[in-house]
């Protein structure tokens, strides 16, 4: 059997959540091939178990730490021709691996592509709405578009076989007429977060001692987090923690992040997960893969949505609600505050009631083993080649 996997390469979450599934599925003896593009590409090509092709890049505008809905617009004029090389890459790539099914992780030309071919499609995805007109509520030009992109990709989820939500029940607003093909499943974690190595044994591991006040750093491979970074970077003495461990991803250059012994950097960390384990707790964006795995493991967090990113903002709210997360506001952080806020989360003695709390909420779901079964089953319905 064959399954080729399509995720978005904007960031590198979506991408990490897909080899969870890859993973379980070469345990099943399936052929797993990928294609994505920008920070999902170039994350993928540092595992060495995986094939991956590169597909066109899609890019979204802004400064630093905050997306500019109407630059993007404005600078995506080309936008139809590079959907249009999107479908032809696709096509090419399912025309000679000959998949058996396709999972396409947020990526919205796929199911057509698919749909045209006559592969069947399962589409990933923890978002399918959108709240620009939020941002910019008067402004009628975004709020077509809006319109617009959400009829699409009702639309193009249609075509699908199922729509896997790697996220808790009613987490997300489902249209209407694609409830009956949605599976709420619970998050896409690479590893359980039961199975995995206790603190002690992970710091032992990575040469870290058990006495270490440790905070992990992360912004998901995405340029918005430069900022976030500069900050922390200024605030690194007011922090009362040993080691800072910044992980930038493959498209942030690290040249700005000064030389430390108390900051150790990384541009990409494969066993991410574990990583987070060993940390007293962990800063990052507010991409939902991040959010997902640092919850379900209990890690106390401070999520910092990227400005004018409803999908942010909203996964943010989402994770905040188990007690264990500070929200904060990009244009709002300054050095001193973040290092307030990190002393406060390193000095709380109650936050390990409500850790484990989470630990056991999330330990109710198995998302990426229910993911694999419904991807099988419909890889199994059609086992005729191309």
């Amino acid at each position: 059997m064959k399954v080729l996997i399509i995720p978005c390469g904007i960031g590198m979450g979506h991408a990490s959540r897909c080899t969870a599934i890859a993973g379980k599925l070469m345990e099943k003896g399936v052929e797993v091939l990928f294609a994505s593009y920008g920070s999902g590409y170039e994350m993928l090509k540092e595992y060495n178990k995986y094939h991956v092709i590169k597909l066109p890049d899609l890019k979204f505008y802004g400064g630093e730490g905050e997306l500019d809905i109407k630059d993007t617009a404005k600078k995506s004029i080309d936008t139809p021709f590079i959907f249009l090389k999107s479908i032809y890459s696709e096509s090419k790539v399912i025309k000679d691996f000959k998949p058996d099914l396709i999972v396409a992780d947020s990526h919205y030309s796929v199911p057509i592509t698919a749909k045209v071919l006559g592969v069947p499609c399962v589409l990933v995805a923890n978002e399918l709405t959108f709240n620009f007109s939020d941002i910019y509520p008067q402004d009628k030009t975004v709020e077509y578009l809006e319109n617009g992109l959400e009829r699409f990709i009702k639309d193009v989820s249609r075509l699908c076989r199922a729509i896997i939500i790697p996220d808790v029940p009613e987490s997300i607003k489902i249209p209407p007429k694609i409830e009956d093909k949605v599976f709420f499943v619970g998050p896409l974690l690479k590893e359980d977060p039961l199975a995995i190595p206790d603190k002690a044994e992970l710091r032992k591991k990575f040469g870290f001692k058990d006495e270490d006040k440790i905070v992990l750093v992360t912004v998901g491979g995405s340029e918005f987090g430069v900022g976030l970074l500069k900050i922390i970077c200024r605030a690194s003495d007011m922090m009362d923690c040993d080691r800072i461990v910044m992980v930038t991803g493959p498209r942030i250059r690290s040249d700005f992040i000064p030389d430390s012994e108390k900051i150790i950097k990384k541009t990409f960390l494969e066993d991410m997960m574990e990583w987070m384990k060993l940390s007293d707790m962990v800063i990052s964006l507010a991409g939902h893969t991040t959010s997902m795995e640092v919850t379900a493991l209990g890690i106390p967090s401070i999520i910092v949505p990227i400005d004018n990113h409803p999908e942010q903002h909203k996964n943010a709210v989402h994770v905040e609600k188990y007690g264990i997360s500070l929200l904060r506001n990009m244009k709002e952080l300054t050095p001193r505050g973040i290092a307030d806020d990190v002393n406060q989360l390193l000095g709380d003695e109650t936050l390990k009631e409500r850790s484990e709390e989470t630990i056991e909420t999330f330990s109710k779901y198995s998302g990426t083993e229910d993911s694999v079964e419904i991807i099988m089953k419909h890889a199994m319905d059609n086992r005729e080649p191309l």
